[in-house]
């Protein structure tokens, strides 16, 4: 036990996790875990000059087994003399009125109680007891997802202080050793046994396998994440650097730099410049992490690549323009009810985002009131497929093309065509009444469109960019 202890506080002052005076709130599950970490905050305190405190969290899901693990965490408080503190959060009433993934949920709704304790009882850190296998395991969920391998920061900062995980360096097997040693009484959480979610298959099914080949697996990515961590940190004050250096903002406050200047920034800094200049944006769109590397490769190509001129649609109605030599961000104001699915009534000019369409029989419309601009396209549809409507495309919609047997899937078009990620997630279709796609316009239409009009009863359709005038 001596070697564990020493191993702990060796890293907890390493790391500078727990000034002296600090006022420590341990977040306790009743698990192993948590309880052999507030045990061992508990017993080193004077060591330390802290104090220490405990908060559990009920998200009411097991019933009374919820109630019997803050029981022990409450008991061991008892022992020591520690505050004890203890919420319950419905979470089951909160996902059937607001929906959510249920971990999620759990998690944001722990947290938020530790921020609220930690606020009202004066604590300045949150000690978790996420440990070296905890770290692995997240090391290989990132891995599977397309995320970046730092793992779990071993302290990041909080609304009321900070968060720490002073028990990284140590195994899960080393932790049921403590409480044996020590006779902590702890509960077992059932659902940590069921498959259900991605981190119990990793804990259940990868882990045993890499920890057999190899017992110090779970070490060694505690160290590589702390090395990881150490040079992501420096690599982000670098890129910081670059980036203010070359950065002005226009009267909208928005960032505007020379393409030359930013290729005189080392390479392995560009990606993460990149990512600065989509932090600039007001509400960046959270999406996952395939989506957000796609965009910065597409980016990073496109400032590259000095030919022409290019416009990429960003979140939220924003653009990235390459101007020559200049790049910047604007703004594209966007009305988002104008993105909703709506019927096109004929002869009337209908607005998408910043497209506008038309339609009507084809001898009604003047031809001396098209624009240089406008996308023409004729066709012909029985009554029973009118009107048509527009709607956001839809994963699985198919379109047939002229000259093909087969309908072919909207979105690989959208690729083939090299339209941007994300144009493609606003990107209009045009459907019959019956639902059939049968256009994307300003990309491809449909077998039944035709550059000519057609003899007999046929219709105009009109894509318009900008003002319809």
């Amino acid at each position: 036990m001596r070697s564990l202890q020493q191993k702990v506080l060796k890293f907890i002052d390493k790391q500078t996790l727990i000034p002296p005076g600090s006022r420590v709130l341990v977040a306790c599950s009743g698990g192993v875990d948590s309880m052999a970490l507030l045990h061992f905050l508990a017993t080193h305190q004077q060591s330390l000059v802290i104090e220490v405190g405990a908060i559990h969290v009920d998200h009411m899901l097991r019933g009374v087994e919820s109630a019997e693990d803050a029981s022990v965490v409450k008991q061991l408080c008892k022992e020591f003399g520690l505050p004890f503190y203890s919420e319950q959060v419905p979470i089951p009433a909160i996902l059937e009125s607001q929906g959510g993934n249920m971990q999620q949920v759990c998690r944001q709704q722990r947290y938020a109680r530790f921020e609220q304790t930690m606020a009202n009882e004066q604590f300045t850190v949150l000690a978790t007891a996420h440990h070296a296998d905890d770290q692995l395991e997240t090391v290989l969920i990132q891995l599977s997802k397309g995320q970046s391998l730092n793992g779990m920061p071993i302290q990041r900062s909080s609304h009321t202080g900070k968060i720490i995980r002073p028990f990284l360096p140590l195994k899960k097997s080393e932790l049921y050793t403590y409480a044996s040693h020590h006779k902590i009484t702890f509960r077992e959480d059932p659902s940590n046994q069921q498959d259900n979610y991605l981190r119990n298959r990793v804990r259940r099914h990868v882990l045993p396998i890499l920890i057999d080949e190899n017992p110090s697996v779970a070490i060694n990515t505690v160290r590589q994440t702390e090395q990881q961590q150490a040079d992501e940190n420096l690599l982000k004050e670098l890129a910081d650097q670059h980036w203010r250096a070359i950065v002005t903002y226009t009267d909208e406050q928005l960032p505007s730099f020379r393409r030359e200047a930013f290729l005189a920034i080392p390479y392995a800094l560009q990606k993460r410049v990149i990512q600065l200049l989509l932090k600039c944006l007001t509400n960046p769109a959270t999406e996952n992490a395939e989506w957000h590397f796609a965009l910065v490769d597409e980016l990073l190509h496109h400032i590259t690549d000095s030919a022409g001129n290019v416009t990429i649609d960003l979140a939220y109605g924003y653009r990235f323009v390459r101007e020559y030599d200049k790049l910047l961000i604007t703004k594209w104001d966007i009305d988002p009810a104008s993105l909703r699915p709506k019927v096109l009534a004929k002869g009337i000019w209908h607005t998408w985002g910043n497209l506008h369409f038309y339609w009507h029989h084809a001898n009604a419309y003047r031809i001396e009131e098209l624009l240089p601009s406008d996308e023409i396209r004729y066709f012909q549809l029985p009554e029973s497929e009118l009107p048509l409507t527009v709607r956001l495309r839809m994963t699985g919609d198919r379109m047939l093309l002229k000259g093909m047997s087969e309908k072919k899937r909207v979105k690989r078009i959208l690729i083939d065509e090299k339209i941007g990620i994300r144009q493609r997630q606003q990107q209009p279709v045009i459907t019959t009444a019956s639902g059939t796609v049968c256009a994307v316009p300003g990309v491809r239409y449909s077998e039944m469109f035709s550059h000519r009009q057609l003899e007999g009863d046929s219709y105009i359709w009109i894509t318009r960019e900008g003002e319809t005038r």
